[in-house]
This record gives structure tokens, sequence and C-alpha cells, in this order.
């Protein structure tokens, strides 16, 4: 069985060998053509089938990552929480040492405080924009727009696509 590259390589070659005849359709050229297209129909149908396994296998690993997603984020949550718990019991039931730290003790776990710091934003709007990540992107909505209008735009060119649809 023939690959759907080769059927394409053997196609293009008889269209060449027609174009040679000048156009001319004989019997043998005729059931050739017949036996070609009824290859093409067969492989055609395998590789849609196939395409459509794809497509739907890949959109149930993109639930079935969602669902991951969803399950990581309630178990980060829960973390949270407990954590948050326990910093407010260790707060507690502890005291500070000479170096502000207070600490706990089990078998299994050293539990003790650390102090860090971090921004706290209070009210953005007053904020200089000098502190501010600008983030640069090509915004394609845009400039498609602007092209169709008639515009020029520099670095760029409206290119046609052609996709395939298999129902």
């Amino acid at each position: 069985m023939q690959t759907l590259w080769q059927l394409t390589q053997e196609e293009l070659s008889f269209i060449s060998l027609m174009e040679e005849n000048g156009g001319e359709l004989t019997d043998e050229i005729a059931e050739e053509l017949s036996i070609r297209r009824e290859n093409f129909g067969y492989k055609a149908e395998a590789y849609a089938k196939f395409i459509l396994k794809l497509e739907s296998e890949a959109e149930q690993a993109a639930a079935e990552i969602k669902r991951i997603q969803a399950l990581k984020k309630a178990k980060e949550n829960t973390v949270a929480r407990l954590r948050e718990s326990l910093l407010a019991a260790l707060m507690v039931f502890t005291e500070e040492d000479a170096k502000g730290i207070r600490r706990f003790e089990t078998p299994l776990a050293k539990l003790s405080t650390r102090k860090s710091q971090a921004v706290e934003v209070i009210n953005e709007d007053s904020i200089p924009m000098a502190y501010f990540k600008i983030k640069k992107e090509v915004w394609k909505s845009e400039i498609a727009e602007a092209i169709k209008l008639g515009e020029y735009v520099p670095g760029c060119q409206m290119k046609e696509n052609i996709s395939l649809s298999i129902r």
C-alpha cells in the first residue's frame, strides 16, 4: 500500500504526462486515473479518520489537564489554609526567643517562624509609571484591520492560509 505522499507524487507525474500528451485521454490513461483516484479515496478517508481520532484524544487530554489543574489548585488552597492555621496556633502556643523567632518541635517536624518583607500595594493609581512593567506585544487584529483599510504597516503583510476541513 502506498503512502499519501507517494500517491501525490505519482499524481503530479501523471498530470505532467497528460500535459505532455496534449491532454489526450486514452483508455489506458482513463483507467490509470480511476485507479489513482480510488487509491487516494482510501488514503484520504484513512487520514481523515486518524486525524479525527487524534483531535478527539487531544480534547480529552485538555479536559484531563483542566481536571488535574483544578485538583492541584484545591490541594494548594488546602495547604495554604493549613499553613495559616498552624502559624496562628504557633503564635498562640509558643514564646519568642531572643531573636524574635517562635519554635516548636515534634518527633516528625520542627516548626518555626521566619520574618520577611514584601511590598504591599495600597493604591495602584498613585504609583509612578517608572515602577510598572510594560509588556510589548504585537496587536495582530489592529494590524490586520489597518492593512485591510489600505494602510502600510512596516514589517507586516497579510498572508492567506488554506486549511483542511473534515466533517
